[in-house]
């Protein structure tokens, strides 16, 4: 009896594995996005991490969706939390990144929610803030991550749009 429960939960575990939709994320214009610059460092080493890393976000948020589905996003512009400012030292100037409330994070891009037939569901243009973010009260878990802000308005933006949508 106790075998036959390990394998109901390895099987369910398959099956919720099964029913994920998948994203598709492409980067648009990226030169001319607001910020998506690093404080130091190789500039084309820091936009790749950070598109790598908004990429696999939105493919943890897809992985919500029902498994037919497929969420296609084409970013057109990012605005990283905070603001680059300029320090001098000896002999060369280098960036930090200053956060303050009125920094917040932004991002634009179209979207496009695909059933399993290739039948458009949702689509649409999104231009999402997290205006609201808090800075002082998450200082150590943003340590840990350098997008979770944007991650946390990414969330926010896919659960209010095309999760808790009521049924047409």
């Amino acid at each position: 009896m106790r075998v036959q429960g390990i394998v109901g939960t390895i099987l369910l575990a398959f099956s919720f594995s099964a029913l994920a939709g998948t994203a598709e994320v492409s980067w648009k214009g990226v030169d001319s996005y607001t910020d998506i610059r690093p404080a130091d460092g190789l500039r084309d080493r820091y936009q790749q991490k950070v598109m790598d890393n908004l990429t696999e976000h939105f493919q943890s948020l897809a992985a919500k969706l029902p498994e037919e589905q497929k969420l296609e996003i084409t970013v057109t512009d990012v605005d990283l939390t905070g603001r680059l400012e300029p320090t001098f030292g000896r002999s060369t100037s280098n960036f930090v990144r200053i956060v303050r409330e009125i920094d917040f994070p932004r991002m634009e891009f179209d979207y496009r929610l695909v059933g399993s037939a290739g039948e458009v569901l949702k689509e649409g243009q999104a231009n999402v803030k997290n205006m609201s973010f808090n800075y002082d009260g998450l200082a150590s878990r943003v340590r840990r991550n350098d997008l979770y802000f944007e991650e946390e308005m990414l969330t926010e933006w896919f659960e209010e749009t095309l999760l808790n949508q009521p049924d047409e």
